[in-house]
């Protein structure tokens, strides 16, 4: 019997980086988990939301996975708060596809609290009786207390809903010890119901590359001390900490003024600067305060292909995060052979202390974090990949942990 998931993942199209889209943590763990899951025997249907009139409505990917575009609203990019209006929308649709094709799942896998709704809203509207798997990936709750307000991205709607959504799903799925305790403390979710299963990388891709060939392809200075941050440009993501502790780094050692550049990739560099997002112009105004003109680029997102040359002519990457419910960036550097420096808050951390290319250091602490990098700096660190990377994270494994909590969870799945 054909084994079937449907992920929902509405704000985050799986197929993000070949479709122009924005790519982030949530494109990448989607694809990569149903990539795996159909190399194992599984049919998987990724639903999200139609955000262009360009690109086909259904992709296959392959002959067990397909990407469908569920029409929500207009047919562009939206917030996240204006998302929130078209999920009635985009869940009549969802509903319609299983009844119209006569899909019986047998598990929906929800990632990020939008979907979440969804899931939930099939049960109540449309008494979809398919077991709920639920992954946040990130936390209302947890993004408010590391940036001190409310995040402007987020409706006051979000933290009410993940509270609801742990009382829907059947098991909520956590990326890293330290995000299990947040579901259990902060809201309150019975430890049986959480199964921590971290991330995964694709190790035939992420693998190490000759710096020297790395730094040609992405243009790099190839005398450079070259420093690495990737991800989006939020305030969680602590880059501003990054820019103080290089202006801190060279100030105690000025003899590195011309041999270090800090590059940060994921801001939308490409348009007009009148059009950056707002945190992005903070960090280009923090840059011009410390007097870092030089010394800092910034670069636009990058594909999954072009990452493992940026990893591969760092001499260290840094993930200086405020709050991380992961870190998918630093698993994928540590595969490339690249030392990570990330904060102890981070759910990584407590893989990154037993590698020989981790390093920790407390989170908003400049100075540390400045002495850090001079350390990874000065040491030399193998350009192997961990053979713990390559046999415990990578994709197959990842999904063969999934696939356990998908049985332990399902059922007859019905539409009535």
């Amino acid at each position: 019997m054909n084994k079937r998931v449907a992920m929902v993942s509405v704000h985050e199209c799986p197929l993000a980086s070949s479709e122009g889209k924005e790519r982030g943590g949530i494109n990448v763990y989607v694809y990569e988990l149903s990539k795996a899951l159909s190399r194992l025997g599984w049919h998987v249907d990724a639903y999200t939301r139609v955000q262009d009139d360009v690109n086909p409505r259904i992709v296959s990917v392959d002959e067990r996975f397909r990407v469908i575009h569920v029409p929500s609203g207009t047919h562009t990019p939206l917030a996240k708060k204006d998302i929130l209006t078209t999920l009635p929308e985009f869940t009549r649709h969802l509903a319609d596809t299983i009844r119209d094709e006569h899909i019986t799942y047998d598990v929906i896998h929800g990632h990020y609290y939008l979907s979440g709704m969804v899931a939930a809203h099939l049960r109540t509207s449309y008494q979809v009786k398919t077991p709920l798997v639920m992954t946040f990936h990130t936390l209302g709750l947890m993004k408010q207390l590391a940036s001190r307000s409310q995040d402007t991205e987020d409706p006051i709607e979000r933290i009410p809903a993940e509270r609801e959504l742990i009382t829907v799903a059947d098991r909520c799925i956590t990326s890293s010890d330290t995000g299990k305790e947040y579901l259990s403390t902060f809201y309150d979710c019975p430890e049986e119901k959480i199964a921590t299963i971290p991330p995964g990388v694709d190790t035939t891709l992420f693998r190490p590359i000759d710096p020297k060939v790395a730094k040609e392809h992405i243009h790099a200075n190839p005398d450079h001390h070259v420093v690495l941050a990737v991800g989006r440009i939020d305030p969680v993501k602590g880059f501003d900490v990054l820019l103080v502790a290089l202006k801190t780094l060279l100030k105690r050692n000025p003899e590195l003024a011309d041999q270090v550049c800090l590059w940060i990739v994921g801001g939308d560099v490409g348009q007009n600067q009148n059009q950056w997002s707002k945190e992005l112009k903070k960090l280009h105004e923090l840059q011009q305060t410390l007097n870092l003109p030089g010394t800092v680029r910034f670069v636009p997102p990058q594909s999954q292909e072009e990452l493992p040359y940026y990893y591969s002519a760092a001499d260290v990457l840094v993930m200086p995060s405020h709050y991380e419910s992961f870190g998918m960036v630093a698993l994928e550097a540590i595969a490339c052979g690249t030392p990570v420096i990330a904060t102890d808050v981070t759910g990584i951390s407590p893989i990154l202390r037993e590698l020989p290319q981790g390093h920790i250091v407390s989170a908003n602490n400049p100075l540390a974090l400045a002495s850090e990098i001079k350390h990874v700096l000065d040491t030399a660190h193998p350009t192997a990949a961990p053979k713990q990377v390559v046999e415990t994270f990578n994709w197959d494994a990842i999904a063969a942990r999934m696939i356990k909590e998908y049985e332990a969870v399902s059922g007859t799945s019905l539409l009535q």
